[in-house]
């Protein structure tokens, strides 16, 4: 017989919110579950495939799997799919096609990238990886150069933008309010020492859009400025995730008060949990609007079908499905995202923002960031994230003996000068002066954490 003594009023009451949460996210499933849909006939024939790397989330694969192979039907009389392959974030991408090439350059297995922001694209540019593709007049003329200063297309056609991306702050009004903070205005505002463990953050190695964000603030404030800036925000932080969408589902949450987040990841927990408990900013003259792109890699087994998802994701059909909400047009999935035809904001339907008609605070040096990418991600991860527990307990030191700006200097200088890690660049190419240089890094912050501790 059921022990049923523990359950009383009190135990429901206690349970209320969780229910009332997983009604709301079940409530559009069950829509889409209910509404008529018509189904489509497959064409006759094969179905061919196209291998597409990427760290879009499952969600965005989903909708552009059903949209391709939508469209192919319906314009072409072919049935395709799409086969994702998932190696993690954008560093390990870049690893896995380092390693494809080395190994057989003329198959690499893999038709095209796809997501992941601009830098990536830049290295495999630089790697000889991306194949140019030459688009309609039509298309290219529909698609603005630049958004913000930041090109949306590589001037070579070797990759090109799909969607356009802003990096800003994720925060939880209920949460500040409790801790007596004001909303963030600003990245210096992450690393008020009022907010110790009370940031969230993804790690810069495995994570295309949190790097971006470490590397928005180095370019806007100075390398050494950034640098002491970074050091007291990852000091604030909770705990470290792999991905991008960490800092919004712990923000959401109540987990962390605030974060660095890409608007995409921000924008999906806000639709959930609403815009009364959370909201989401970019720092004023302090960010930009980005482009996450896609491109056809050299020797793609299926050149021409990859040609063709280019055409489709550039199309005003593929660019609606970045914006359509969901239960619309068979639409599964709202992917909140910002397309780059320029035109489609003239819609009814369209975004509320309108990413080119803002100018900017200041303008990315995609070069800059491309370059220094691997070394900036290990001396990130070695020095803030890797010996966190060391960091965090010299910065609550520091905090609790009243904020000595001597002891602050210590924990937070520059390790090394921005001239001197990109010429680590070429260095980093071998495994071995990497691996000697990163312990060094090691030894250096532990002895740094234990000064500033003291």
């Amino acid at each position: 017989m059921a022990d049923t003594s523990r359950f009383t009023p009190s135990t429901l009451v206690r349970h209320i919110p969780g229910i009332v949460f997983i009604i709301l996210v079940a409530i559009p499933y069950l829509a889409i579950m209910q509404s008529p849909r018509k189904a489509e006939v497959p064409v006759s024939g094969k179905t061919e495939t196209l291998m597409v790397i990427s760290p879009h989330r499952r969600e965005v694969r989903q909708e552009y799997d059903r949209g391709f192979g939508s469209w192919m039907r319906r314009t072409h009389n072919r049935n395709v799919r799409i086969e994702w392959l998932d190696v993690g974030g954008t560093s390990k991408i870049l690893k896995d096609l380092e390693s494809r090439y080395a190994k057989t350059p003329d198959k690499p297995g893999v038709d095209m990238l796809f997501g992941g922001g601009v830098d990536p694209y830049l290295t495999a540019r630089d790697q000889g990886w991306l194949e140019r593709v030459a688009l309609s007049a039509d298309i290219l003329a529909a698609i603005p150069a630049t958004c913000g200063g930041s090109p949306v297309y590589d001037r070579d056609l070797r990759w090109f933008g799909v969607a356009l991306s802003g990096f800003g702050i994720v925060y939880n009004k209920q949460m500040l309010t409790r801790l007596g903070v004001a909303e963030p205005r600003s990245w210096s505002d992450l690393g008020k020492p009022e907010l110790f463990t009370w940031i969230a953050s993804g790690d810069p190695r495995s994570s295309g859009s949190v790097h971006m964000c470490y590397e928005i603030i180095l370019q806007t404030m100075g390398f050494e400025n950034g640098w002491s800036l970074i050091t007291r925000i990852c000091a604030n932080v909770r705990r470290f995730g792999e991905g991008g969408s960490i800092a919004p589902n712990e923000v959401a949450a109540g987990e962390a008060a605030a974060g660095m987040a890409i608007d995409q990841y921000a924008q999906t927990v806000i639709d959930i949990n609403g815009r009364d408990n959370l909201s989401f900013i970019l720092p004023d003259g302090a960010t930009t609007i980005g482009a996450d792109a896609i491109a056809v890699l050299r020797n793609a087994p299926s050149r021409e079908l990859a040609e063709l998802f280019l055409n489709y994701v550039l199309s005003e059909d593929g660019q609606r499905l970045l914006y359509t909400t969901q239960g619309v047009n068979g639409q599964e999935h709202s992917l909140r995202r910002l397309p780059v035809r320029k035109a489609l904001y003239a819609g009814s339907d369209a975004p509320a923002a309108r990413p080119y008609d803002n100018p900017g605070g200041f303008i990315y040096n995609g070069k800059t960031g491309s370059a220094r990418r691997k070394v900036l991600a290990d001396l990130i991860g070695v020095y803030l994230i890797d010996s966190h527990k060391e960091l965090a307990y010299a910065w609550g030191s520091i905090i609790k003996s009243g904020m000595d700006e001597k002891r602050v200097q210590v924990l937070c200088k520059v390790p090394l000068s921005e001239k001197e890690l990109l010429a680590l660049s070429a260095e980093w190419k071998d495994p071995r002066k990497r691996l000697m240089r990163m312990t060094s890094w090691a030894e250096q912050a532990g002895k740094r954490y234990r000064e500033a501790s003291r």
